[in-house]
């Protein structure tokens, strides 16, 4: 479950898409909670300079509660203190509006296009997911692609 903040309505709809979509691909069972923020370019970029030690604005950032899961994992697998209300926390997502936006024109499609991916990305970053390692970045990339075919995006 999504629990997404300073949003319209529309943001949240695709991002709810995204999460079931990206849960669907990994053959994952629904039992996380995952706080996902859309922020301004300043709050970004104070946390980017405080979490990672980059004075610049970014268009996504995840910050994991839990050590990297080998999914799909049950409910069963976690212990009281990963848990809120029944679920697993999973972690922090902040998406960068003003990014996001500049992005999707760069790219010549549309912000809501660029937000699913930016939600999946994030989302894909929490579960585990990266791409520091080549090898690594072609899991990822081609998990994204599945999802955003889900999602007709």
């Amino acid at each position: 479950m999504l629990r997404i903040y300073n949003a319209k309505f529309s943001e949240k709809s695709l991002m709810r898409r995204v999460e079931k979509a990206v849960l669907s691909e990994l053959g994952q069972e629904d039992i996380f909670e995952t706080s996902v923020t859309v922020v301004d370019a300043d709050t970004i970029k104070k946390v980017n300079a405080s979490a990672r030690g980059v004075d610049k604005v970014t268009d996504v950032l995840s910050f994991p509660y839990l050590e990297k899961l080998s999914l799909p994992v049950r409910i069963e697998d976690f212990s009281d203190a990963d848990m809120n209300g029944g679920r697993v926390m999973l972690g922090d997502i902040l998406i960068c509006r003003e990014r996001t936006e500049e992005q999707a024109k760069e790219l010549e499609h549309s912000y809501k296009r660029e937000l699913g991916f930016l939600t999946c990305h994030g989302l894909l970053h929490l579960l585990g997911f990266d791409h520091v390692e080549k090898d690594d970045e072609e899991v990822m990339t081609a998990r994204q692609r599945a999802v955003m075919n889900r999602i007709k995006q």
